[in-house]
């Protein structure tokens, strides 16, 4: 009787667990642009995709290896492009929202070490509900798409025809 008593109460116990925001919430290809030794702000991309039945509200974000974290967007403005904070924004369950280069994305500020590409960094991304979720993002120069080597014997500039 005891094993039969314990499972119906280890049940009830996950029936009542919520699904908490980091719980729901996948990460997909998180990076962060290169830039000189003595940039003082780095962006980070990544998608971020809601696997859950809830919506999930961002509403901020921090690294160890920054001494400051904000999420920003990009708007057109008058035919400039101007970059604004964003304090929080939301997941649709089911939905994913991508942070590219031009849009919404990561700005770290005040870096605490010089970045090279390679270095991997740690961001932890903030939820309403009070949850968090730490990625590790590379550090990748230029675009930080990241490109397939040729086959051996194959000329890079020869690989692509039109």
């Amino acid at each position: 009787m005891k094993p039969f008593i314990a499972s119906l109460l280890l049940g009830s116990a996950l029936l009542a667990t919520p699904a908490f925001a980091a719980d729901q919430l996948q990460v997909q290809d998180p990076w962060v642009r290169a830039g000189p030794p003595v940039a003082q702000a780095l962006a980070g991309y990544m998608t971020l995709q809601n696997a859950g039945s809830r919506e999930l509200k961002v509403v901020g974000a921090s690294s160890p290896n920054f001494s400051k974290v904000e999420i920003h967007e990009t708007v057109q403005q008058d035919g400039k492009s101007l970059m604004r904070p964003k304090p929080q924004f939301a997941v649709a369950p089911g939905a994913s929202i991508q942070m590219t280069p031009g849009g919404m994305h990561i700005m770290l500020i005040g870096p605490k070490n010089p970045l090279q590409p390679k270095d991997q960094i740690t961001i932890t991304l903030k939820f309403a509900d009070g949850t968090e979720q730490a990625i590790t993002a590379e550090v990748r120069a230029g675009s930080g798409v990241k490109k397939e080597k040729p086959p051996a014997g194959k000329d890079e500039m020869h690989e692509h025809h039109h």
